[in-house]
């Protein structure tokens, strides 16, 4: 039986080959992503990294944390917090960062000869040598699989692990509306390299400890509906984290369970950074546009998938994002 092919448009041919270039007349290489990285961001970089090293090539990943859930990623444990200003690169390739400064202050353009910008999301700058943006991807580590497949490099299987943690990741356990059929194509691809997709699984998402549960359990209890039970949201205040010994990543995934109500079309969680900092992080079913919402306070992402910081207090955040949906609700627009 045939396998099916990833569909490839001519425009991202021609960003592949570009890329593909670069990458070949390089030798040394700075890899990061977007600060408080996740699973597509880390796995995409890691493997990548990976694979260079085996061309013979000088690469290293760089992050300002290393989630827990993610450290049993290979090579997880070899991450530099950030580049010595005297550092000096051929090849910058920046992952999934809408522009260059989402990275954090690890890294300036002039430090690298060449920039190769990677992303998946609706919102971006073109600051790389040469941009592939795919917003309908639905990760970044799709089109780094989309490069290695055209470079005709065969993946190890901890390769293949990242990869597959980040498509697995980015698509919500392929349940998001950014899942494609290249998304499942991809997995099956990576999972010929004979990785362990339950084993993943169990390593991502059901690894908590018990300040997460008790953390949930406080979130759902206070979780509330608006606009008719269309919006639903959950305040998660510093009071919440004190109670059950939890810390902010402990509060990874909780903005899942507000789409699980039923008619609810939009969820939001706001969390508490101190009283006059708040970090929205929104979901929303079909085709209601996020960024609609939070580019309002500068925040971005994807269309069902973003989020923004708000400098108040979490009581002022909720309403300021309430307006802003009560406006589009009053217009019409969702």
């Amino acid at each position: 039986m045939k396998s099916e092919k990833i569909n490839i448009n001519l425009f991202e041919l021609k960003k592949i080959s570009e890329i593909s270039k670069i990458i070949k007349q390089s030798k040394t290489f700075f890899i990061a992503g977007h600060v408080k990285p996740d699973g597509d961001s880390l796995g995409s970089a890691l493997a990548l990294s990976s694979v260079l090293k085996r061309l013979g090539k000088k690469a290293c990943v760089y992050a300002d944390k290393v989630p827990d859930f993610l450290k049993f990623l290979q090579g997880a444990d070899k991450i530099k917090k950030s580049a010595k200003k005297t550092d000096k690169f051929d090849c910058a390739i920046i992952l999934e960062s809408t522009n260059f400064s989402r990275m954090g202050d690890i890294i300036t353009p002039d430090q690298s000869k060449k920039i190769i910008n990677i992303d998946h999301h609706s919102s971006y700058e073109n600051f790389g040598t040469v941009n592939y943006i795919v917003p309908s991807s639905s990760s970044t580590s799709e089109l780094i699989l989309n490069i290695l497949e055209y470079m005709k490099i065969k993946l190890t299987k901890s390769e293949a692990e990242s990869l597959y943690t980040g498509i697995l990741t980015d698509t919500g356990r392929f349940q998001q509306t950014n899942t494609t059929c290249n998304s499942h194509i991809a997995a099956v691809k990576l999972m010929k390299y004979g990785i362990d997709v339950n084993s993943i699984y169990k390593k991502i998402y059901e690894n908590s400890s018990i300040h997460a549960l008790k953390l949930q359990g406080l979130a759902l209890c206070s979780i509330k509906t608006i606009f008719n039970n269309r919006v639903s949201y959950i305040a998660l205040t510093k009071d919440m984290f004190k109670k059950s010994g939890a810390n902010d990543e402990d509060s990874e995934g909780i903005v899942s369970y507000t789409l699980k109500i039923a008619d609810v079309e939009i969820g939001c969680i706001f969390k508490e950074v101190d009283k006059k900092t708040t970090r929205i992080s929104c979901r929303s079913a079909r085709n209601f546009d996020l960024l609609d919402v939070v580019g309002r306070f500068g925040g971005g992402g994807h269309k069902n998938a973003a989020g923004c910081t708000i400098e108040e207090n979490i009581g002022t955040a909720i309403k300021m994002i309430s307006n802003v949906l009560k406006e589009k609700f009053d217009d019409k627009k969702i």
